[in-house]
């Protein structure tokens, strides 16, 4: 079963928003509390130059990126845990993800109303944390500071929030999320000048996607078969079988063993036969524990 991080917040912080940019999933967005009642689910690709650098070395004809599964929950409210907003249903859906990422709005607009009246980070994040509290949900958290795009690169809304997530030993990302989604729209040239416009290097999504994978304690191993590159999301301290199970559930069951090389020694080396002429390839049993960047070849019995 693949590991999901789900998306909450009060009514209009900006969840569906921000799923859309993540996922281009195409969520339903609207002005007003409990647009999304059913949970939507959506993959983001992760971030990794690891995987081209891989791919410069290895010539395939492409490359597949690691994922992380966003769901989008609606909108929590004041007395969620007793049944307030369709409150029930919408933590019985935060109890199926693994971990969270909690939009605080930390901005401003007359046509977006905010259900308790007016923006205070803390307040907000006080109901959602005692919703969630109140229902025996202590799961890993990861803040989101939704900031206009005028207080970029942070702002003093956002800096409550990221003080409040360091008191609790979480991350906060601040991002706006009306500009990644215009950036995630525009795509390719077009997105990067927006961004380049913002003095950002590079999305803020990237940030939180990568924040994302982290908070559930993912690590990458990459494989060069069939003629691409690809990348492999498993938790860290996965087996050598579990990470083949990954890809094919026969090659779990009939693992003999895996040829493995760390990413950086394979693009040292120049290519992987290059890798085994000198000795750099290692053969690993039933025991090994797949370390982040590996690049791994599996043998197997049909």
């Amino acid at each position: 079963m693949s590991l999901s991080v789900g998306i909450v917040g009060l009514p209009n912080a900006g969840k569906s928003s921000l799923f859309n940019a993540l996922t281009r999933a195409g969520a339903a967005v609207a002005g007003y509390p409990f647009t999304t009642i059913e949970p939507h689910h959506g993959i983001a690709a992760v971030p990794d130059p690891r995987i081209e650098a891989v791919a410069g070395v290895t010539q395939p004809d492409r490359t597949v990126p690691a994922t992380v599964e966003f769901v989008d929950i609606a909108g929590l409210v004041r007395g969620a845990h007793s049944g307030e907003g369709l409150g029930n249903q919408f933590l019985a859906h935060i109890r199926e993800v693994d971990a969270i990422v909690h939009v605080v709005r930390c901005f401003t607009a007359a046509d977006v109303p905010h259900v308790e009246g007016a923006v205070d980070p803390m307040r907000d994040i006080e109901i959602v944390e005692t919703e969630l509290a109140f229902a025996n949900l202590a799961k890993p958290v990861l803040y989101v500071a939704n900031i206009s795009e005028n207080d970029l690169p942070a702002g003093p809304c956002a800096e409550l929030v990221v003080g409040h997530a360091q008191a609790h030993g979480a991350i906060a990302v601040p991002l706006s999320v009306k500009l990644e989604a215009e950036v995630a729209e525009l795509g390719g040239r077009e997105g990067d000048e927006l961004l380049r416009a913002y003095g950002l290097t590079e999305p803020g999504l990237f940030r939180l996607i990568r924040a994302a994978y982290d908070l559930l304690s993912l690590i990458t191993f990459f494989t060069t078969a069939s003629r691409e590159v690809r990348a492999w999301a498993v938790p860290s301290g996965t087996l050598a079988p579990d990470a083949a199970g990954k890809i094919h559930t026969d090659m779990h069951r009939g693992f003999i063993k895996a040829e493995v090389i760390g990413w950086r020694e394979l693009i040292e080396a120049g290519s992987l036969q290059k890798a085994r002429d000198r000795g750099l390839v290692r053969l690993e049993g039933k025991e090994y524990a797949v370390t982040d960047g590996d690049v791994m070849l599996f043998r197997f019995a049909v």
